[in-house]
Formats: C-alpha cells, structure tokens, sequence
C-alpha cells in the first residue's frame, strides 16, 4: 500500500466522521395518482425521489374536485427539463393529478328549493312534498379545499302554474363570494289515504285498511279523499283496488237495512215500545228515510233506519197507523 493511498483512505474516514455517511436517493419515479391541496402542481407531485431544493411549481392545479392527466410525453418533457434520471416504461405511463375540494351536491341545493317552497306557501301541512328537477342534471358546486360547504338561496322565485323555478346558489370561498344560477322544474305531491289491499263492494273500511301514498298535485281535485276520517267506517260503493285513489263517491256511510232483507220495525210511545218485522224495500244508512213492506199488514210504510237492522216509525201519523194496523191483527 503507497503512502498516497494510505493518506486518501485516511482523509476520507476522516470526512464520513464528519459529514456522515452519503445516501442514495431513491431515483425519480411517477406516482400515478396525486391530490394537491394547493394551487399549484409541484414537481414532487408528479415524481417521488425530488429534492426540496428542486421542487420547482410546474403547472396550476386543476380547478377543485377535478383531475389532470400527465401522459408519458408530458413525463418525459418534464424529466428532461430538470434533468431526472428516469426513463418511460412504456407509453401507459401517466400521472393522475386531482385538486382536493369540498363539493355542495345536487341533493343539498334541492332541499334549500323545498325550503323555499316551504317559505313562499306553496308546501304546507306534514302531508305535502316535492321533487326538484334541475335543468342541469349534472349540478354541482365545487370548492377549494378547507372551504366550508354553506351557501344561501337568493332571488328565489316559482311560478305555480308552469311549476318552473329560479335562484341564485351563493357560496362563500377562500378567493371570495360567488353566485351560481340554477333552474329547474318542482313536480308538488301530495299524500293521500289509499288501501292497502283490494276490497269489494260493501265492505266498511277499518284504520287497518289504509295506507299513504303519493301523488302529483295535479290529480288531486275537490273529490279526492284526503284524510283518513273520510275513510274508516265508510262502506265501498264498487270494488276497489289497493293503491288507488279515492274520492268522496267511492264511499258512503254504511248500510244499516239492505234492500230485500227482514228488518224491525220499532215504534215508540210515551207509554209503550212496539215491534214487529218488515222487509226492507230500499237500502238505508243511519238517518235515512226508508220504506219497508209491514209483514203483518202487507202495507208500505216510511221510517228512519236507526242502528243494524232497525227502522223506527219516526211521524205520529205513521206510528198511528201501523198501531192500528197491529191492533187490529
């Protein structure tokens, strides 16, 4: 061993104690996919293994919630450009860059619209709702990262007949407040008491019967049933399938005396209660006026249908005939 290289390994122990061993950094490499929360695209952003001291800005970021493809070519301009020691693989080679954001969705804006509709009277009571059709299907307000999701609704305005709204969707943003306009279409819904299973003609409806269903605004009129108590205790005047709307003739009050059946016909007096059977000649609810063949006396007489299967002799002039009638038998 010559002194001069006895004196280059001495003077370079001497260096590694002092400076420390060297590493070998990791070779640039693409990273394929990147989120970059500020406005700027770095070149560590694009490659691993970058130096801080060369760490130079490349490009602006994209716009927030959106992505930036670098393909090989662009990769390769870049690596050229600083100088990297890398080289494609392939042509598939690319970077994906995305801008990190906080996104307001479609589904937000839509609920500040029924608010509003809430606001202006056109929704009102637990039983009415809408759904909100943007004319643009793709709406969607994106922000800066870090950036809250609030926003306001202004210059509201709805036109009840062609059902067509427009607003402003205000946001607040790192870089400053701005509006959005937004448009669109409310289809108004109503719920109403539908049954739940078909029933048949003269059926009474229980509670158990019904169920809510909702409907367009527009195929709710006057006769539309709207509330339960319209319904249960009520007897269906035709079949009636589930799920379908009613209306006020669907139903009526339920039969006490049926046509061609044996019913009582109930007098009463001061002094006395008399009954005797009669034969129904027309249906009759509660407080109907009916008429019914007297049985023993073979005459029609009129009456009040009172409870199941009774019918009272309501005018003095009628009690004192069908008397008559039994006091003579």
């Amino acid at each position: 061993m010559t002194r001069s290289f006895r004196i280059s390994c001495l003077c370079w122990i001497i260096a590694a104690g002092i400076l420390g061993s060297p590493e070998v950094s990791a070779a640039p490499a693409p990273r394929g996919e990147v989120e970059v929360h500020q406005s700027i695209v770095k070149l560590s952003d694009v490659f691993v293994g970058i130096a801080d001291d060369a760490d130079d800005a490349i490009a602006q970021a994209p716009a927030p919630c959106r992505k930036e493809t670098y393909d090989v070519n662009v990769l390769v301009r870049l690596a050229n450009k600083y100088h990297l020691d890398w080289k494609p693989h392939s042509i598939a080679d690319h970077v994906v860059v995305s801008a990190a954001c906080t996104r307001i969705p479609a589904g937000q804006i839509a609920a500040a619209v029924r608010k509003a509709l809430v606001d202006n009277g056109t929704l009102t009571g637990s039983k009415t709702s809408a759904d909100v059709a943007f004319d643009n299907h793709a709406l969607e307000i994106d922000l800066p990262a870090g950036d809250a999701a609030g926003f306001t609704l202004n210059n509201f305005t709805y036109d009840p007949v062609s059902k067509y709204f427009h607003a402003d969707v205000v946001a607040e943003s790192s870089s400053g407040p701005f509006a959005v306009p937004v448009t669109g279409h409310v289809s108004v819904k109503r719920s109403v008491p539908v049954l739940v299973r078909r029933l048949e003609s003269g059926m009474v409806i229980a509670a158990e019967d019904i169920t809510w269903m909702e409907v367009p605004e527009d195929r709710v009129n006057a006769s539309v049933v709207m509330d339960t108590d319209q319904l249960v205790g009520r007897e269906l005047s035709h079949d009636t399938d589930g799920d379908e709307i009613l209306h006020t003739h669907d139903v009526a009050p339920p039969r006490l005396v049926a046509r061609g059946k044996i019913v009582t016909l109930k007098i009463e007096t001061s002094f006395m209660t008399l009954m005797m059977q009669g034969k129904a000649l027309q249906d009759g609810s509660a407080g109907d006026v009916v008429r019914v063949l007297n049985m023993q006396s073979d005459r029609v007489v009129e009456g009040i249908a009172e409870s199941d299967g009774v019918v009272r002799i309501a005018t003095p002039e009628r009690m004192a005939a069908v008397q008559g009638e039994a006091e003579a038998k």
